[in-house]
């Protein structure tokens, strides 16, 4: 009798050390499993000129971020040698490209300017990939937008160097039925969007707010004064999905 009981614990023990055997083994199998990739849909890229992150869906930055110095506008480099490129760090499918912008009726609008990257042919190359590119109004980006460009090159200059952000925003507008929609157009193959407006913020060396503006993608007459465009950083902040400081 004291045998049958002494077999029985002995089963029971190694029927446990089995069990807990498999599943350590399959335990440590499932641990060494390669985690399943999650989706991505923005793609952070950093270069001489500027950083910026690239929206997918919209086909263009949702922000560039330039360091901007005396320097950098002082330079000698000459937008003439460059032409619109692919970028490379942005997978096909979810690039822009220049057949996008063929015969749209839009330009390719720099977010951060060729004439912010004057310091080397590298630095104003870069400007040209088509990721830091947005359609603009004709008129508003050879005209109110470019003077823009200008007057924050001035403050660099004034400053030493200054933070800027720059990017698209799709604002709502009230609809004939009194109820607010986000309409925008889509150009090219690519369904490339129009942003219905741009924001630029400036910031100084210590990141203090110098000035912030939000400017509608249309034509703006010359003798309107900037300062109707001013706005608050924390409505951009709002209407970008953006906090551009630490809170």
């Amino acid at each position: 009798m004291e045998k049958k009981k002494s077999s029985s614990k002995a089963i029971k023990a190694l029927t446990v050390a089995c069990a807990v055997t498999i599943g350590f083994v399959f335990g440590l199998s499932f641990s060494q499993e390669k985690p399943q990739s999650h989706p991505i849909a923005d793609f952070k890229i950093e270069r001489e000129a500027y950083h910026l992150v690239y929206d997918s869906q919209h086909k263009q930055a949702k922000w560039v971020y330039e360091h901007l110095t005396a320097d950098r506008v002082n330079g000698s480099a000459d937008r003439s040698k460059f032409d619109f490129l692919e970028d490379p760090l942005i997978p096909a499918p979810l690039r822009s490209t220049k057949e996008d912008y063929a015969k749209s009726g839009f330009d390719r609008g720099h977010l951060c300017p060729a004439a912010d990257a004057r310091s080397n042919d590298n630095a104003m190359k870069e400007t040209f990939y088509l990721s830091n590119i947005s359609p603009q109004c004709p008129e508003f980006n050879r005209g109110y937008w470019a003077q823009l460009e200008k007057h924050v090159r001035v403050l660099a200059q004034e400053q030493g160097s200054v933070h800027v952000y720059t990017g698209g925003l799709y604002l709502p507008q009230e609809g004939p039925d009194g109820k607010r929609y986000v309409r925008y157009q889509v150009i090219g193959p690519n369904d490339v969007a129009v942003p219905t407006h741009y924001f630029k913020i400036v910031l100084d060396e210590r990141y203090e707010l110098i000035k912030a503006f939000v400017l509608p993608n249309e034509p703006i007459s010359a003798n309107t004064p900037l300062e109707q465009f001013t706005a608050s950083l924390e409505k951009i902040e709002k209407s970008a999905g953006v906090l551009f400081r630490s809170q």
